[in-house]
């Protein structure tokens, strides 16, 4: 799976958030605007940005949502436990699956997972032009994607959680 792929897995629980966040910003600051003391383009500038970056993310968890609707119950749950962490939905959807194999097998899942979503996010047009497009002018994508590539985004939560692989070392 492609680096940008990964951040836009990473950034997929917290999708929500980002735009309700983003549209309450561009709101502030249009009514900071009346007593600001910037001028009005720079305002204006700012305020586009906001809503520029919060129509990105939309556009993005659609993306997502129709990707992860093509999976199965097990490729879902295997990419809440990796990329997600979400412990409500693992807890609450997924409570009666935990990984009942190996640490071989799971990472055979996982490479098999990771080969199917890079196909279905290429087949839905999520190509790294289209990623690089969309988000070319926003920094937090552009840092998420840095920290992928150096390995600092991507930390084994596994090592950390109560949930734990049959034969896999903590």
């Amino acid at each position: 799976m492609k680096d940008y792929q990964k951040a836009m897995l990473l950034v997929y629980p917290k999708i929500g958030r980002l735009i309700a966040d983003l549209g309450q910003l561009a709101e502030a600051k249009a009514y900071a605007s009346y007593s600001g003391r910037e001028a009005t383009e720079t305002c204006v500038a700012r305020i586009l940005s906001y809503l520029h970056a919060r129509d990105c993310f939309a556009v993005l968890k659609d993306l997502v949502d129709g990707v992860l609707a093509r999976l199965s119950r097990e490729e879902r749950y295997l990419l809440e436990y990796k990329y997600f962490r979400r412990r409500k939905v693992l807890e609450g959807e997924f409570a009666d699956m935990q990984c009942a194999f190996s640490a071989r097998t799971y990472y055979r899942r996982q490479r098999r997972l990771a080969a199917k979503l890079n196909n279905l996010f290429l087949l839905s047009g999520a190509d790294r032009a289209w990623f690089d497009s969309l988000f070319a002018d926003i920094a937090y994508m552009r840092a998420l994607v840095d920290g992928v590539r150096s390995g600092e985004a991507m930390t084994d939560k596994r090592a950390r959680a109560t949930l734990r692989v049959r034969g896999a070392r903590a």
